[in-house]
């Protein structure tokens, strides 16, 4: 089973990993991770300011420190994957890496926002599952 794990260095994603290890790895025979995140953008402005080199830096840094906790949980219980990152709208380029990497699973943690708050705030996680055309396990 191939499973994009798409992590943002929340507790959310701490949670996520958790079940990775604990609940999906002792059910899944060949499993194969991608841990995956996805920076923000910056603004054009900035953008010219820094110069592309810089920015891509920064993202990368932003990347590193956002799969640490992931990446740590993962390597401690044996579970081998691979890392994954982009600068972009985070739901976009989830479903789009899903999709294009042929995967089986989306897998990411939720805050629990309550719907109103989501439906103000917009949460990536909600936009995941409409958009998506790959499985999405949301852990909480």
């Amino acid at each position: 089973m191939k499973v994009l794990f798409a992590a943002d260095g929340s507790q959310s994603s701490d949670h996520a990993a958790q079940f990775l290890v604990k609940s999906l790895r002792p059910r899944v025979k060949n499993l194969k991770v991608t841990l995956f995140h996805v920076d923000q953008p910056m603004l054009k402005r900035v953008v010219a300011a820094l110069g592309q080199e810089r920015v891509a830096q920064i993202h990368r840094e932003n990347s590193e420190l956002a799969l640490k906790g992931a990446r740590h949980r993962l390597e401690r219980a044996k579970i081998a994957f691979d890392e994954a990152h982009m600068a972009g709208t985070p739901a976009a380029c989830i479903s789009r890496k899903a999709t294009h990497g042929k995967y089986d699973l989306v897998l990411m943690g939720s805050r629990g926002h309550t719907a109103l708050k989501g439906a103000l705030l917009g949460s990536v996680t909600a936009r995941v599952l409409s958009e998506s055309k790959i499985p999405v396990l949301v852990v909480r």
